[in-house]
């Protein structure tokens, strides 16, 4: 019987045409990076470098990107970026120096600020508690409103102005809307009023 040498021979080929098909594909490949793919740059798909505009102003990054062929998209997230000032390129993707399309879209991310901060939530909470929230976030107590509030007991903060989560620079201030509790005046009401003249002091 012949069936080992027929075995070895069919391995033979078969191996053979492996080699084949890959040399294909590999000349395939060399012949689309190397011919081809610049013909279609040359006629239709034009490669532009991505410029550098990390630090830029938002105005002058989408500027600079249009000039270049280039599509920008600012993301509305932003990006903490070590001591870069607020609303600077903190981030861009593609980054600068890539080969793209022309017309190909840039992300770009704002900084948020280096010195920025969101303003604690302190609704609910006793001045004391407040104080040190404020003084932990960088913050300060600018001014403080005394309102009656028949929802909330005396020296409870009601809200802040700005409100919470609102960024502002390091060592801004803000103020507080306290509650003196229910107006004696008006108990069994929900509307809350403010009180003018000065009231139980914060600090």
């Amino acid at each position: 019987m012949n069936l080992p040498f027929d075995a070895k021979r069919i391995g033979i080929h078969l191996a053979l045409a492996a080699v084949t098909l890959f040399s294909l594909v590999a000349l395939g490949w060399i012949l689309l990076d190397s011919v081809i793919m610049p013909k279609v740059a040359h006629t239709g798909w034009e490669v532009v470098t991505v410029p550098d505009i990390t630090g830029l102003d938002a105005e002058v990054a989408v500027g600079k990107l249009t000039e270049a062929g280039l599509e920008p998209l600012i993301d509305p997230e932003r990006k903490s970026a070590g001591r870069m000032g607020p609303d600077l390129v903190a981030l861009q993707r593609p980054a600068a120096k890539d080969s793209v399309k022309r017309g190909h879209v840039v992300r770009i991310w704002l900084s948020a600020g280096a010195t920025t901060v969101p303003v604690p939530d302190l609704a609910g909470q006793d001045t004391t508690e407040a104080t040190t929230h404020i003084q932990e976030a960088g913050l300060q107590i600018a001014a403080t409103e005394w309102t009656s509030s028949s929802r909330a007991a005396s020296g409870t903060i009601l809200r802040t102005e700005p409100s919470a989560g609102t960024l502002l620079v390091r060592g801004s201030g803000l103020k507080l809307v306290v509650s003196t509790g229910p107006d004696p005046d008006s108990v069994g009401t929900s509307s809350d009023t403010t009180k003018s003249g000065n009231g139980p002091k914060v600090f």
